[in-house]
């Protein structure tokens, strides 16, 4: 294991702000006295004094916060002098506090020498007359610190510590197998975890797909290393057979089903490698053909010749990362007077629709039941993002809360896309690994929710939340390549690894900031059958009444049909002129691009508001007490009482600091979110009928 040795630092400080300043709340100007808030196993390495300034504005002698900046081997903390009034109206996270950012997220670090910028790494000489310091994160977020008045090592001792201990080499060296807290799962039992050979064969039985069975795989055995844990094949073909087939495949990725849509079935395959004969590609797609009850003709998607490739990803984000990440006022103005052109340069938008279009494609074949495979090199990356997309076009489920996290586990880790290499989590030295086809995802989710908000449960403050999590070791989610990779960290006895899932979304946040993640736009679909009375044991049934099923038991009938719905399907535009930019996700740290009191949240509050009213209401109907109903739903419009005002929140809540009333908005969460898990109020047809 690598040792932590707290790097040592002179105790000499020159100030550079006017007047004595308090640190942390003391008069004291000590930067040892503060005391920075540490996890269980987390460790101090340096610290320093430094200013933080704000993204897009100047740094001068006196327009920056003075604090004292930390790193230990799990973050980057910035502690200023003057703590402010901490305002409820902001996600807290309980492990990155809002000065924090995870040594995970950080993906570049410049030096300032001399009015000079230049990156940094750790193959390269650092300077030893740092006067600042730029991080850019892999989730936009961009801090920059200035330690001029400081001794002149400062500067180097933290830029070299971040060098040291955020950009590792091997995935043992990560803070997670150092925080040993014990973990209690309070995770719903809803999500499906699709680590275990049952829940494959309920998603089997879910889709109706009776023509394919569970594989499972001993992981121990050398010769299974590449495969999943678990995995669908056709039924028609032995299962040694298959799996000798596999080794012919790159990854030995060879098909595998993931979800059915009547008849039709959607199937990754990756391509068959060099020297390899087509005879062994063409029996396996015929085994599929077999599959389908009609024996129609397969649809093969080559998603390399269609789909950009991971490099291709990777260039278009770091381009539009830069156009998020304005260092000076002057770099602002220079990107907004084209930023258009820069944006189209980048491609990201253009990646985006490439993928909708893709999986559009995919959608509407499967719909009109034709078999679909999705081809790719290893069948781990693009395959991962189309897969996912056909399945939330088609399936209402996949876009519940719980379907979506059952979704994640299905596609991405159960059938293991390579998280640590494509996340930057693990950094191999000369080899290009990196690319962010998970945000790619997510931003194709987004475009589809601007467009059928009322067709999924969560919020976009929920797939904002996904992508910064990603970036906290101490989950296991998004940290592994393989589930292999997974179980011999939690089994290994020198450095056993607790395993946390990111779903459970209880340790990170309060109940009120995961109200945050409904979408109040939402509406559920109703069941199309009556709910029946239950009838007692001993209740005699009267001729005609329907015989009632024994318990723990399933009709065979039942087994061959799938309980999809067919009539929820989403037909999303995909063209580039029909996409938005995520400002959420992009923007949220350029505090001068925020709109105060307003914004899409501002909107999305008063949805929530009418909610809130409606369910009291119902509430006060129902107990014939009407004393706790809100001012509006009580007092005239004319009548001379002043009503309570709404509260306000600024165009990038909850990621930004909101100065409203904190008791008012958690009421409006709370009652809103009452509705909100029982369904919609009313349906279309209902609202149709409403007299004008």
């Amino acid at each position: 294991m690598m040792s932590f040795t707290p790097a040592k630092t002179k105790t000499t400080f020159t100030s550079y702000v006017d007047g004595p300043k308090a640190v942390n709340g003391c008069e004291s100007g000590s930067a040892e006295d503060v005391k920075a808030k540490l996890l269980e196993g987390e460790i101090e390495v340096a610290r320093a004094y430094a200013q933080l300034f704000a993204p897009a504005t100047k740094m001068t002698d006196d327009g920056g916060v003075p604090g004292v900046l930390v790193v230990t081997n799990y973050k980057l903390s910035f502690i200023p002098n003057e703590s402010k009034e901490m305002y409820p109206a902001y996600q807290e996270n309980m492990f990155v506090g809002r000065n924090d950012v995870t040594l995970s997220n950080i993906d570049h670090i410049y030096q300032i020498t001399e009015k000079k910028k230049k990156r940094i790494t750790s193959q390269q000489k650092i300077s030893s007359k740092i006067e600042a310091i730029h991080i850019i994160c892999k989730n936009f977020r961009f801090l920059k610190f200035s330690f001029k008045g400081t001794s002149k090592e400062q500067g180097r001792i933290i830029a070299s510590s971040l060098l040291q201990f955020a950009f590792h080499t091997r995935h043992d060296l990560s803070f997670a197998y150092r925080y040993k807290d014990s973990y209690y799962r309070t995770m719903k039992s809803t999500v499906t975890m699709f680590n275990n050979k049952s829940d494959w064969s309920r998603e089997l039985i879910r889709c109706g797909a009776t023509e394919w069975k569970v594989v499972s795989t001993d992981q121990t055995v050398q010769k299974s290393k590449l495969l999943p844990a678990h995995f669908v094949i056709p039924k028609c073909v032995a299962i040694d057979e298959y799996l000798k087939k596999a080794e012919s495949f790159y990854d030995s990725r060879i098909a595998f089903w993931v979800y059915s849509y009547d008849n039709a079935s959607l199937v990754r395959m990756a391509e068959l490698q060099p020297d390899q004969e087509n005879m062994i590609e063409n029996t396996t797609l015929e085994s599929i053909r077999k599959c389908d009850p009609r024996k129609k003709s397969l649809e093969i998607i080559n998603l390399g010749e269609r789909l950009p490739s991971i490099h291709d990803v990777q260039r278009g984000y770091i381009k539009f990362r830069e156009l998020c990440t304005p260092d000076t006022p002057r770099h602002f103005l220079l990107q907004d007077a084209k930023f258009y052109s820069l944006l189209e340069k980048s491609c990201w938008l253009l990646y985006v629709s490439l993928c909708l279009k893709c999986a559009k494609e995919a959608a509407e074949s499967l719909r009109d039941g034709t078999t679909v495979v999705l081809r790719e090199n290893n069948a781990r990356d693009m395959c991962c993002v189309i897969s996912s997309l056909v399945q939330i076009i088609l399936d209402p489920y996949f876009r519940t809360i719980d379907g979506f996290q059952s979704l994640v586990q299905k596609e991405w880790v159960a059938l293991e896309h390579p998280f640590a290499f494509r996340l930057g989590h693990v950094i191999i030295p000369e080899v290009e690994n990196e690319s962010p086809l998970l945000l790619l995802f997510l931003d194709c989710v987004w475009q589809l929710l601007q467009q059928y908000p009322e067709e999924f449960e969560f919020s976009q403050t929920y797939l904002t939340t996904i992508w910064d999590s990603a970036f906290i070791p101490i989950f296991d989610t998004f940290q592994f390549n393989s589930e292999r990779e997974r179980i011999q960290a939690a089994t290994c006895k020198e450095s056993k690894l607790v395993l946390r899932p990111i779903w459970d979304w209880n340790e990170q946040f309060s109940e009120t900031d995961k109200l945050f993640f409904t979408n109040p736009f939402y509406t559920k679909k109703q069941d199309g059958c009556r709910r029946s009375v239950a009838l007692p044991a001993n209740a005699i049934l009267l001729p005609g009444f329907p015989k009632k099923p024994m318990r723990f038991t399933m009709n065979p009938n039942e087994l061959n049909q799938s309980s999809i719905p067919k009539d929820q399907y989403l037909n999303p535009r995909c063209g580039v002129a029909d996409l938005e930019i995520w400002q959420q996700c992009y923007y949220r740290w350029i505090p001068i691009l925020e709109i105060k009191n307003g914004g899409f949240p501002q909107i999305e509050l008063f949805q929530r508001l009418l909610l809130r009213n409606i369910s009291k209401l119902q509430r006060a109907i129902e107990t014939g007490d009407y004393d706790e109903l809100p001012d509006e739903l009580t007092t005239p419009t004319n009548s001379p009482v002043k009503q309570q005002m709404m509260p306000a929140t600024n165009s990038f809540f909850p990621f930004s600091t909101n100065v409203c009333d904190a008791t008012q908005l958690t009421d409006i969460l709370t009652h809103s979110n009452e509705l909100l898990m029982e369904g919609s109020i009313m349906d279309r047809l209902s609202i149709a009928q409403l007299p004008d």
